[in-house]
């Protein structure tokens, strides 16, 4: 688990007619720890402020986003042509997993990967797009099926609509999956989570 490290010390101002502060000694506060996902992700504290509401018995209008498929995404992307180690975005909706990369690794040059179960990955014509790079070693294909599981045990009447990951999507938590999950009612929050997991925000629509 990671933590953080206080070093307290005492600090003595004599100059101007100054006088010694003291503080506590290292060791004399308790040092802060680290959230870190749980193995049940429907646990994550975070997912506490993600309020169920009544839809009287009416289920989501939204296609659920295939994110089981991403293991398989992945497996084709990394099986291609191009075989690219960096991306500018995954986005999933439907039964749809899209990859956005630089063309051999030129800058601004962007193609699309589209990625269906069953079907062959199609590969869009390049266009110009300069986004963020991020490594595609870093998507865990694991964590984020689990984590949708744990969304849709906290609130069972919602759908988890699309989900996207790039720097862009990110609302300044730097590289996080920006999830959306909807209702009957229509939006109901948008969730940002850490590659591992870990669920840093719960935006929940007005």
């Amino acid at each position: 688990m990671a933590t953080w490290v206080i070093v307290m010390t005492t600090i003595g101002l004599t100059a101007c007619g100054g006088k010694e502060v003291f503080v506590p000694d290292a060791g004399a506060i308790p040092i802060p720890t680290l959230l870190t996902a749980p193995s049940d992700l429907s646990r994550s504290p975070q997912l506490q402020a993600l309020v169920p509401r009544e839809t009287a018995g009416i289920a989501p209008s939204s296609t659920p986003a295939a994110v089981e498929a991403l293991p398989g995404a992945l497996a084709a992307l990394q099986a291609s042509t191009d075989k690219p180690t960096e991306l500018t975005r995954v986005y999933i909706s439907g039964d749809t997993v899209i990859f956005d990369y630089e063309k051999d690794g030129v800058n601004g040059r962007s193609v699309s990967a589209v990625y269906r179960a069953g079907d062959d990955l199609v590969v869009s014509d390049p266009s110009f797009d300069d986004e963020v790079t991020f490594p595609l070693a870093s998507v865990d294909p694991s964590v984020l099926p689990e984590l949708v599981k744990g969304i849709i045990a906290r609130v069972p009447e919602a759908v988890v609509a699309n989900v996207a990951l790039d720097v862009a999507q990110s609302n300044g938590f730097g590289l996080v999956w920006n999830i959306e999950v909807g209702d009957a009612r229509g939006s109901l929050a948008t969730i940002y989570a850490d590659l591992d997991g870990t669920v840093v925000a719960v935006d929940e629509a007005s």
